[in-house]
């Protein structure tokens, strides 16, 4: 191969007179000292003024304050102002460093591509490199004007480098722009200040601490090199906002050279809309849809967690039946049950404000309640019960805490025993004949002012042997409901009321009781009977076997001038 005569030989000399054509501009660095001279320009750049200044630092701060760099890439050209961390970049092994950026040029505005290219043999004894610049590549101004749109996501991009501990702004936020492009060049100790600096809320401290660890994340990525992300809160503007972090790998990612590249953007809004939809579904899924009070599921994680504790048996637990629910369901109908149970709810959720209220069945309702002792759960059920029987409701209590000794659900179920025992002691005094009343009474008053006729028919008509509307002067009725054997006399007697239940009385009423029937089917005698009682009640057997009672009521005037009168019959099972 021939050599010239500088003893390189021919292709040598081909390749470095090519390379050297690629670049505007060459200029040769001491990075110790700053120094530089300049090897090749081309005259693209009109700054005879700068290159008169001997400090390459100095020279690269005058093209940022002079804006030939545009001051939007200033942020990331900033970093090679700074002797520190050009010196630690170049020693640290690699063999170019690269920057590109939009600058104004003698030919107008250009992008440029920026590189420090670094020989084989350069040391801290040897620290000299060379500062290029070039037309920037299609893929580079691409990239670049990306950036703008980019910077609206993130409010920081880094590019860093786990093996020698260095990093690279690309796009940060305002209040970070001097932290990251001053002095401090140690990546690890950057963060671990940083979040020591009280910039990361205390709880968050555990998941944002890995990335102070120095070694722990290359020895993550060198086995396992998919991102890691997570969230965390830091402080903006004296407040913590939820912000997401991704640390991935960059396309020059290598075990020996492990460049990531860090970016972080706030989405305090989204997360915490999120947060509180997540909340809002864990409390429906923990809510009781009827009463609103936590539900079975919530009382049994909250029961296990008391059973967890130490001290789970500092508290008294309050269980709670509810008296008399089935037969309001079925005499009422299923609404007047559930308006009984939203008061028993609203009622515990008065007296015990600060504890956990929950219906844990259709009827059965426990309090659990750290703050207050036994003694002062039964003052306030005492409230409670005083406040529901101003409504003709009734409860069974049952009351225990610690003192009974035991886990938690122990104390539960010596609570539920205490309530058994105190609706079985209700029943035998007080009696279904009591609630029945009541009951009785309510139905009577429903149907005297003739509300809801066709809620009544559907929900509880059918408890019911038939229940008329009979008018006096026409001998006519018009009927709630009607067994099909009374509607069979209706009409072998042509519709008259009186005198089908007189086909009753014969054929299906024991004769000793046809006088009683003989009295109330005379609506003469029937009327001087409401003037003296108000009503007209007695029991009778008939042929089968079977009891019956009737209630005859005065029906409300004010819907009719004819007098007209209700007629219960029901089954007796007392």
């Amino acid at each position: 191969m021939n050599k010239n005569v500088n003893g390189k030989t021919e292709l040598g000399a081909f390749i470095e007179s090519s390379l050297v054509e690629c670049f505007y501009r060459i200029f040769r660095v001491d990075v110790n000292t700053g120094e530089f001279e300049i090897y090749k320009d081309n005259g693209l750049f009109d700054d005879d003024e700068l290159r008169a200044i001997p400090d390459i630092y100095a020279y690269m701060q005058k093209l940022i304050n002079d804006k030939i760099i545009f001051p939007e890439y200033t942020t990331i050209c900033r970093r090679f102002t700074n002797p520190e961390y050009v010196r630690k970049s170049v020693f640290s092994g690699d063999k170019r460093i690269v920057q590109s950026y939009k600058a104004r040029t003698t030919k107008g505005i250009q992008w440029v591509t920026f590189t420090i290219i670094i020989g084989h043999d350069c040391s801290p004894e040897n620290p000299s490199v060379l500062f290029t610049w070039r037309e920037a590549d299609s893929d580079a101004m691409t990239l670049l004007d990306t950036l703008p749109t980019i910077s609206t996501l993130y409010d920081k991009l880094l590019r860093i480098n786990l093996t020698n501990n260095t990093y690279e702004p690309v796009i940060v936020d305002s209040d970070e722009k001097e932290q990251l492009v001053g002095g401090v060049i140690n990546m690890y100790e950057w963060w671990a200040g940083y979040s020591q600096s009280g910039n990361v809320a205390s709880e968050d401290m555990g998941a944002f601490s890995t990335l102070s660890k120095t070694g722990s994340l290359q020895k993550r990525f060198a086995e396992d090199p998919t991102p890691v992300n997570f969230r965390y809160r830091r402080k903006v503007d004296g407040e913590y906002r939820w912000a997401q972090l991704e640390l991935s790998p960059s396309v020059e990612y290598s075990e020996e050279n492990q460049v990531m590249l860090l970016s972080l953007r706030d989405v305090h809004e989204d997360y915490t809309e999120q947060l509180r939809r997540r909340q809002e579904l864990l409390d429906t899924m923990n809510r009781d849809a009827l009463t609103s009070l936590y539900n079975r599921l919530k009382f049994k994680e909250d029961l296990a967690e008391l059973g967890g504790k130490s001290s789970s048996n500092n508290f008294t637990c309050l269980y709670i039946d509810v008296n008399g629910l089935h037969e309001l369901n079925n005499l009422l109908g299923h609404q007047k049950g559930d308006d009984m149970l939203c008061s028993v709810a609203d009622t515990l959720k008065k007296y015990f404000p600060d504890d956990r209220v929950y219906r844990i069945g259709g009827d059965e309702f426990v309090a659990l309640s750290t703050k207050l002792s036994k003694s002062e759960v039964e003052h306030a059920v005492e409230k409670v019960r005083r406040d529901l029987r101003r409504d003709n409701y009734e409860i069974s209590v049952g009351i225990e805490n610690g003192a009974c000794g035991g886990n938690a659900e122990k104390i539960v179920g010596a609570a539920e025993v205490a309530m058994r025992n105190d609706k079985e002691n209700y029943y035998k005094h007080n009696g279904d004949r009591r609630r029945k009343r009541q009951m009785n009474e309510e139905l009577e008053q429903m149907l005297v002012e003739k509300h809801d006729s066709e809620r009544f028919l559907e929900a509880i008509a059918h408890q019911f042997s038939g229940v008329y509307l009979v008018d006096h002067v026409s001998d006519t009725h018009r009927h709630i409901y009607a067994s099909d054997r009374f509607s069979e006399l209706l009409e072998e007697t042509e519709e008259r009321f009186s005198a089908a239940m007189r086909l009753y009385v014969e054929r299906h009423v024991k004769p000793e009781y046809h006088e009683r029937f003989d009295d109330i089917l005379d609506y003469d005698k029937l009327n001087q009977k409401f003037d003296e009682n108000g009503s007209v009640q007695f029991t009778y057997q008939k042929t089968d076997g079977s009891w019956r009672n009737v209630r005859i009521l005065e029906a409300d005037r004010q819907e009719s001038a004819r007098p007209e009168t209700i007629w219960i019959f029901e089954e007796d099972k007392a």
